[in-house]
């Protein structure tokens, strides 16, 4: 399959691909003058491309043709409370490979997790390099990740025409969705998963409770789990 590289912009003619991405291609796929690869950009836009010239640093394609890439439907936003360290990463890199087009990371009463300041920001750069790295990889769109921001914020802002909340009492309320719905919210709790408040505050705020099965998954798992049975039903 032909490698692609991610870059902030893209338009027919030389493109300079340097950092991450010149790594990517160059010394992990060890990529040649000539070879072909693919190009995209966080508009959506796709090129075709060819390798013109490899410096240890930096690198020079040619891009023959920009096209616009398909968007997937629906549009998938996930609700990802915190969760500790590496697993918060490993749920986002899934996130990316799966499809989710956005991932807004959301405080809930219990989380172990707290950020503030200059490390949330921090800590939301990260989690957006992480999750770059798997869309190129995988191939699929760049998910914005924002916050974190309070679950009420994070529920006000919500504009999905069809929204859920991961709930592992709702057993009678398999997760489900109009086939021909726009764009799906799913909302995700914490280790400790999501108060009752938190979930009435959620149901006023037009999610319904759904069940993603007998078991009960891990914080970092629900997510994924569910918008890869979203993406994956939808096609």
């Amino acid at each position: 399959m032909t490698p692609r590289a991610l870059v902030d912009a893209l338009a027919p003619g030389e493109l300079v691909i340097t950092g991450d991405e010149h790594h990517y291609l160059f010394r992990v796929r060890r990529l040649t003058i000539g070879d072909p690869i693919e190009v995209a950009d966080a508009d959506g836009r796709v090129g075709s491309a060819r390798v013109l010239s490899i410096a240890a640093d930096t690198a020079v394609v040619v891009v023959d043709e920009v096209r616009p890439a398909p968007a997937a439907i629906p549009r998938i936003t996930i609700l990802q409370a915190l969760i500790k360290g590496e697993r918060m990463e490993w749920c986002v890199e899934k996130l990316a490979e799966v499809g989710a087009d956005e991932i807004v990371l959301i405080d809930t009463a219990r989380a172990v997790v707290r950020l503030e300041g200059d490390r949330a920001e921090a800590r939301r750069a990260r989690l957006e390099q992480v999750a770059r790295a798997a869309a190129r990889q995988s191939r699929q769109a760049v998910p914005t990740v924002v916050g974190p921001m309070s679950l009420r914020d994070a529920l006000a802002s919500t504009r999905a025409a069809t929204r859920l909340v991961c709930h592992p009492a709702a057993m009678d309320q398999p997760m489900g969705w109009p086939r021909d719905t726009a764009s799906v919210a799913i909302l995700v709790g914490p280790e400790g998963g999501l108060t009752a408040d938190e979930v009435d505050r959620a149901v006023a705020a037009g999610f319904q409770p759904a069940s993603l099965g007998a078991g009960v998954l891990r914080a970092e798992t629900a997510g994924v789990v569910a918008c890869a049975h979203v993406r994956m039903t939808a096609r």
